[in-house]
């Protein structure tokens, strides 16, 4: 692999021992996972990810770093570690852009999308199946596409004022909609086996009235 396909990031400080993890079995995990080798400047907090030895697929090395940069964020590492999956990916909510660098605006946003002892980001991440994190003027996700993209439809909704139990409702109708769908996805999967079975049972029956006719004949 050329220099082409090395990844650089930088995390804050206090988030290089969770990237490191005792002895540096974290950052041993993530290179066997990705195939890559992970070099962190303690000082500077800045990252490089090089390809490794047994990389199959330089995708992996993208993967490295949004698993290093989710831990940055605030994910712990059973998390992250997720984001080594195909259908996993992270979503980073910057408020201060959002709510024009109001520092008043920000810790009022936060508050209300974590909720007395983050219920309401606990009622978000049961109904999305997601994981938040809120830390500095950021809200992270952790999910799949689709999951993701509720999940960060609610966070805005609460960025731009909408009512908490309002958001929180419209994504339990959500949850609803899809296990109905999921239940007759799978009826309609029964039901075409049943008849499958149905069909298996009449050409059986085919055959032993063949057979009985064979056996009259002889």
């Amino acid at each position: 692999m050329d220099t082409a396909a090395k990844q650089f990031l930088r995390i804050p400080l206090n988030r290089i021992g969770a990237v490191i993890g005792p002895k540096g079995s974290i950052r041993r995990d993530i290179e066997k996972r990705t195939g890559s080798k992970i070099i962190i400047d303690s000082d500077t907090g800045e990252v490089e990810i090089r390809p490794g030895k047994n990389l199959e697929d330089p995708v992996l090395l993208i993967k490295a770093k949004e698993i290093i940069r989710a831990i940055g964020r605030g994910f712990s590492n059973v998390q992250s570690v997720k984001l080594a999956e195909d259908d996993y990916y992270l979503e980073v909510i910057r408020l201060k852009p959002l709510l024009k660098h109001n520092q008043k605006q920000i810790v009022r946003v936060k508050s209300r999308i974590i909720g007395t002892k983050g219920k309401t980001r606990a009622k978000m991440e049961e109904l999305t199946k997601t994981t938040i994190v809120v830390s500095g003027s950021t809200i992270s996700i952790i999910g799949t596409l689709s999951d993701l993209g509720d999940a960060k439809d609610a966070i805005i909704r609460l960025v731009n004022g909408a009512v908490i139990e309002s958001v929180l409702g419209q994504l339990e109708a959500k949850r609803r909609e899809v296990k109905k769908d999921n239940e007759r996805l799978w009826k309609s999967e029964d039901d075409e086996k049943t008849m499958s079975e149905l069909f298996e049972e009449m050409d059986k029956e085919n055959e032993i009235e063949e057979d009985i006719f064979k056996n009259f004949k002889s």
